[in-house]
């Protein structure tokens, strides 16, 4: 049995590095047709005179160096082609889609813009590579999951669905009312806490599932059990109009299935965005509708509203798409038609990148000088220890307050999302911001993947490594407190838990395996 295939068995010898070995078959497979696509999208922008095509060109050359580099020295967690992707998609797809936004600034900033895009791709790479020679990788000693020592498929399912059901019961049960009495009694600040474990136990008990769905090596019962327990805790996380906890347990389940298969899912993908795309129209609607100015948080849905609430979820998506439909948009709180938010217009950091560069150089704003970055350490204070401590997006709204996108009593109502190149644009302004932040994500990820590498999947680095990757999936729109805080405060929780039940362990997989 060779590598690649060893490396969609999962079994007691699993390490994090096999992933990397999938990635970069991928890599391999995938890289020039990738390379000849987007040369000729290139070409396309360029003949039919859109603004954004040198921007594109630029965005898709910084995703080239930065995959071809990765794929031929990963060894480890694939968060650095993860990035390169994800920056190809919200830069460069809003040019490929005419997005409005390629008319309201000057096309000289658009090219500008593909520029930091470019410059921090560079950095990321070249971070990245210096980092893989100084950073080795880790010995394979992990503190690996308690009876796992022993071959034992059976044992590991159980775990998997354990931990689905553990955090399904735990979400049904809160909304159905019956966790007030027990919440009332733990320590101010200790839901946050709470949540996090229950998040962390589910997506990494959909990811164990989904290995064995993906090799068909479970049985119609349970992939039955499995797919609706999955729909369940979608349905029940994203009942308050917020996507990005049912999206976090949806990327895990993807991963699951492509390690284990070794190809993409294109089914489950295409259903996926089909629905979050579709919910994604009426979503703002709805948060108009129910959320108040005095939320910081979705509003609370016992498991009875639900139904009526995605009936009325339905129709306003409905007719965002349709609205010469009879009944017209829904209205919002004022009787006023909100117009819906497409996944692909959601998915844009082009814009924010566009304008704060508008509004540094036309507006004279100066940058925060890292301002944003410093509130990030009082921010890791687990707020059972500071119930008043300052919301998690205080980065954000230091940038939305500052750049004149929103006041102050706009930001308890709804937060605009910026990202981490926006946010370090506006910090140091240009190149410099790119630059600095190519380089410490570069490090920080080659330092992750050399430690990770050959550490044991069912262990508790491998759960954080994980949890990790599923962060960095989601983090397009993030600013760096919001990321930074998530991330402490998920390994924190995982640590905590895990501990008691983890043992270290050499274990490693034989040289020589029998096929």
């Amino acid at each position: 049995m060779n590598r690649i295939q060893q490396s969609r068995v999962l079994d007691r010898h699993t390490q994090i590095g096999d992933l990397a070995d999938s990635v970069r078959w991928l890599l391999r497979r995938a890289f020039w047709p990738a390379a000849l696509i987007m040369a000729g999208e290139s070409a396309f922008l360029f003949f039919t005179g859109s603004p954004g095509a040198p921007a594109f060109g630029l965005i898709a050359l910084g995703t080239l160096i930065v995959l071809g580099l990765w794929r031929t020295g990963g060894i480890g967690l694939p968060i650095v082609p993860l990035i390169a992707i994800q920056n190809l998609v919200v830069y460069g797809l809003p040019i490929v889609i005419g997005h409005e936004v390629l008319d309201s600034y000057p096309a000289s900033d658009v090219t500008r813009a593909g520029v930091e895009v470019l410059i921090f791709s560079c950095c990321l790479a070249g971070a990245w590579r210096l980092g893989m020679a100084l950073f080795p990788p880790a010995t394979a000693l992990s503190h690996a999951l308690r009876g796992f020592k022993q071959e034992s498929s059976v044992r590991l399912k159980r775990l998997g669905f354990g931990l689905i059901c553990g955090a399904s019961l735990y979400l049904l049960l809160e909304s159905l009312d019956l966790l007030a009495g027990f919440l009332a009694l733990v320590p101010e600040g200790s839901y946050s806490l709470i949540t996090a474990l229950v998040s962390a136990a589910g997506a990494c008990g959909f990811f164990l599932v989904a290995m064995f769905v993906g090799t068909r090596d479970i049985s119609v019962a349970g992939r039955f059990l499995f797919w609706g327990l999955l729909a369940g805790s979608c349905f029940i996380n994203a009942a308050g109009f917020l996507l990005s906890t049912t999206t976090g347990l949806l990327a895990a389940v993807l991963i699951g299935l492509f390690w284990s298969s070794g190809r993409m899912p294109w089914r489950y993908v295409a259903v996926v965005i089909l629905v979050l795309s579709f919910l994604n129209l009426g979503k703002f609607t709805m948060r108009d509708r129910y959320w108040t100015v005095e939320d910081e948080q979705a509003p609370h849905f016992t498991l009875g509203q639900m139904p009526s609430h995605y009936a009325e979820w339905i129709q306003a998506s409905y007719d965002s798409i349709a609205p010469e439909s009879p009944r017209g948009a829904l209205p919002d709180s004022d009787g006023k038609p909100v117009k819906g938010q497409s996944l692909l217009e959601r998915v844009n950091n082009l814009q924010n990148l566009l304008f704060v560069i508008d509004a540094m150089d036309a507006g004279h704003i100066p940058p925060l000088h890292g301002q944003t970055y410093e509130l990030i350490p009082p921010l890791l204070m687990p707020r059972i220890f500071w119930p008043n401590k300052p919301r998690t997006h205080e980065g954000q709204i230091l940038l939305n307050v500052h750049f004149g996108r929103q006041d102050l009593d706009a930001t308890f109502q709804t937060y605009i999302a910026w990202g981490l190149l926006p946010e370090a644009y506006g910090n140091f302004g240009p190149r410099a911001g790119a630059i600095c932040l190519g380089a410490c994500l570069g490090l920080m990820f080659a330092w992750a993947e050399a430690f990770s590498a050959r550490k044991l999947l069912l262990s508790l680095e491998g759960f954080i490594a994980f949890t990790i990757l599923l962060c960095m999936m989601s983090s397009y729109e993030m600013v760096a407190s919001v990321l930074v805080t998530t991330v402490f405060q998920s390994v924190v929780v995982l640590i905590i838990a895990c501990f008691p039940f983890v043992e270290r362990t050499a274990l490693e997989r034989p040289a020589a395996d029998s096929p």
